[in-house]
């Protein structure tokens, strides 16, 4: 549905009132009371005082006697072709929005027991709309992108690897089709209600993640971001639509960063790989690019097309052809796939990924462009000895950290008369000198074996360094590490709980470590409780996918009765890192599903440990 000039794109929902005569239930008002204080119980916790109360159940005032159960069996709902195709895909809406879904969910059962009507008239409702958009506004980063990925709503490749041939059919993150100017109706009325300043935007909506620069109407949608926010531009892009006339519109909108999926500098291996009839546009975007001082990194994705040995000749290929053409970074994101892309085993991932590892580490030493893996707690794995130490793998070239000295292999040891001790210290306080516009940073290294002492003038620096994107000055680590103050929050939580037996979940990227930092903090150790770390399964994605940030409710819930089953032992607290939930604001995970169903279905306490995704 458009807007007009003056008026806001419409945001409507279908409904589907249930048919009453078709499942007759006894007393139906206290069955619709019931489904209504439940689905409420997703969104909320309870409290009385400052003590959140867990509940299962609950009475009617009418009848004190009897208790309602509520987490009897936890719904998992299967939605129909029709909900599939709603206005506005509720999927989504549960995820990103879930008090969309709820207002769905009240309205389709109070229709179950009453009727509309306007004028003495009876009323046929199908759906709602949303009203008075500001209300519906959620606070944000702040960030353009929040915006104009909305438009990646279609791509012109067709990548062999592409995940999304992989998403599970119950993934909330499905977007419905619409027309290329509904969806600008809707871009625009998203600009109207972003507020970079005060870091509010409406709620995302956002469903496969296609091709930003293929839409349209995306330099119109982009001129307008620009008036609104000097932020950068990051743009995720195949490069398929980097043609000079594109490249000179973006030079315009600075500041601007991309990073651009190129894959392969072989065109015909790029058009095998990508199903991209023009890959000479991308390949000669670079150089177009770097004439108007457009930073970029280059991603590729090496995957064994035809065989390991072909793979690993062209991404050597590549990663030269990046350097050659002045990329800012280049960023090996190591392949992998679900179940539902193949049943069947494409390659033998630890053998892929360590042979990738190992020729990027070789490659290394010899360029001038950083160059990482992804994730890069797999090379910090397979390499490392010390984990989370401040090493720095590559600089930016023409960077602050770059023409003051530093180099590939230093360790940071201290900062402005700062001791560091790990990389997520050494990546916060960078961070603070950058956002600060502090001119002078003194850095004491560990170099060959002895110390150096580094000063860097934070006013010397040219392309590709970004001031925009550039966080670190230009240091390049192994990732951004593990945080040793969420093993304080940790013992808190097992505190509060006087918990005894805990269990907590990880994955097989963090545990090594994790186990590190827990045997270095002065937290654990002392015999109070025992502490027992433990792996699930990506079960839900299956494949070869094992990131923890992918596991979803369910991963978790079959995790705890197969650490039951096989221990045959008692637990009083179940810990569980937020990043799987992080997604949203809302707790819940990749499915829609809300954390709070791992607690309802096992009866054991569970908590949820904050902490920051781990993108890298």
């Amino acid at each position: 549905m458009f807007m007009s000039e003056t008026h806001d794109y419409i945001f409507s929902y279908s409904l589907e009132p249930k048919d009453v005569a078709e499942h007759p239930t006894p007393d139906l008002p206290d069955e619709v009371i019931k489904v209504l204080f439940k689905s409420l119980l997703d969104l909320v916790i309870p409290c009385a005082g400052d003590k959140e109360i867990k509940v299962d159940g609950f009475k009617f005032l009418k009848n004190n006697q009897v208790i309602h159960k509520l987490f009897t069996s936890i719904e998992k709902k299967v939605l129909s072709p029709e909900e599939e195709n709603d206005g506005q895909e509720i999927k989504a809406a549960l995820f990103y929005e879930p008090r969309i879904a709820l207002i769905k969910k009240w309205l389709e059962n109070i229709l179950a027991l009453v009727e509309l009507e306007k004028d003495g008239e009876v009323v046929a409702v199908d759906g709602f709309r949303l009203k008075q958009l500001e209300h519906w506004t959620v606070p944000s980063e702040g960030d353009p992108a929040e915006v104009f990925e909305h438009a990646a709503t279609r791509c012109n490749c067709n990548c062999v690897f592409c995940y999304n041939k992989g998403n599970p059919p119950q993934l909330a993150l499905k977007s419905l089709p619409l027309s290329a100017k509904e969806e600008l109706a809707a871009l625009k009325t998203r600009i109207k209600y972003f507020n970079p300043l005060a870091k509010r935007s409406l709620f995302l909506n956002l469903g496969s993640c296609g091709e930003v620069l293929c839409h349209p109407y995306i330099l119109e949608v982009l001129n307008l971001l620009r008036s609104k926010t000097n932020q950068v531009f990051r743009l995720n892009t195949n490069g398929s639509t980097l043609t000079s006339t594109t490249v000179s519109a973006l030079a315009q909108l600075k500041p601007v960063f991309l990073d651009i999926s190129l894959n392969s500098a072989s065109p015909l291996r790029r058009a095998k790989l990508m199903q991209d009839k023009y890959p000479q546009v991308a390949l000669e975007s670079l150089p177009l690019l770097k004439a108007v001082e457009v930073p970029y990194a280059i991603v590729i994705v090496p995957w064994p097309l035809d065989s390991e040995e072909e793979m690993l000749a062209d991404l050597e290929k590549t990663i030269l052809y990046a350097e050659q053409h002045a990329a800012h970074h280049i960023q090996v994101s190591l392949p992998g796939y679900t179940k539902y892309f193949s049943e069947q085993e494409i390659f033998n991932r630890e053998k892929i990924w360590a042979g990738v590892v190992k020729q990027v580490r070789e490659l290394r030493t010899g360029l001038s462009c950083p160059l990482v893996i992804m994730p890069g707690m797999y090379e910090e794995n397979l390499y490392a000895v010390i984990k989370n130490q401040p090493e720095v793998i590559g600089v930016v070239q023409n960077s602050p950290a770059a023409l003051g000295g530093l180099k590939k292999g230093d360790v940071i040891r201290n900062i402005n008369n700062i001791s560091i001790h790990n990389r997520p210290q050494a990546r916060e306080l960078l961070s603070f000198i950058h956002q600060n516009e502090i001119k002078t940073v003194h850095f004491t290294v560990e170099r060959d074996k002895g110390t150096t002492e580094i000063k860097l003038d934070l006013s010397r620096y040219a392309y590709p360094y970004y001031e925009y994107t550039d966080a670190h000055l230009g240091i390049i680590f192994l990732g951004t590490g593990f945080r040793t103050g969420y093993l304080e929050k940790l013992k808190e939580i097992i505190k509060l709980h006087q918990a005894k037996e805990v269990l907590l979940f990880t994955s097989s990227l963090v545990k090594p470590t994790l186990e590190q930092c827990l045997k270095e903090s002065p937290f654990f150790g002392n015999g109070e409780f025992n502490l027992t770390l433990e792996v699930p399964a990506n079960k839900f994605f299956g494949g070869n996918i094992f990131m923890g940030d992918l596991l979803v409710a369910e991963d978790f819930i079959y995790g705890i009765r197969r650490y039951l089953n096989k221990k045959d032992s008692k637990l009083d607290l179940i810990v569980i890192p937020s990043s799987p939930f992080n997604l949203n604001q809302w707790g819940r995970d990749l499915t829609g599903r809300v954390y709070l169903d791992i607690e309802r279905e096992t009866g054991i306490p569970v908590e949820i440990l904050p902490c920051t995704t781990i993108y890298d």
